[in-house]
């Protein structure tokens, strides 16, 4: 048992460090157990224009949105009630005279 997997482990370190790029070459080389070697040509990509980021101005920018970001609560209070400030009595009298 023991066998097996240091068996296995060599063949898969084995095979990590087979497959490596070098650039001088610009080759990608695999190569495999039974000694079978494969190339295939590595292309650098480049950027067509960079961009500036500036993530410092980016953070703070956000920071200020989530900072004065207004709150609504008028859906936790209960609205308030009418004030009722004339007496019931005044109230008589002034629906009276209209």
């Amino acid at each position: 048992m023991k066998f097996k997997t240091i068996l296995f482990a060599a063949i898969f370190a084995l095979s990590i460090a087979s497959a490596q790029a070098d650039e001088n070459k610009r080759t990608l080389t695999f190569r495999d157990a039974l000694g079978r070697t494969l190339f295939m040509p590595v292309m650098n990509e480049e950027a067509e224009e960079e961009i500036p980021f500036d993530h410092i101005a980016v953070f703070k920018e956000i920071r200020q949105l989530d900072v004065n970001r207004p709150i609504d609560i008028s859906e936790m209070i209960k609205p308030e009630p009418d004030a009722d400030d004339i007496p019931s009595q005044l109230k008589a009298l002034i629906a009276k005279d209209l």
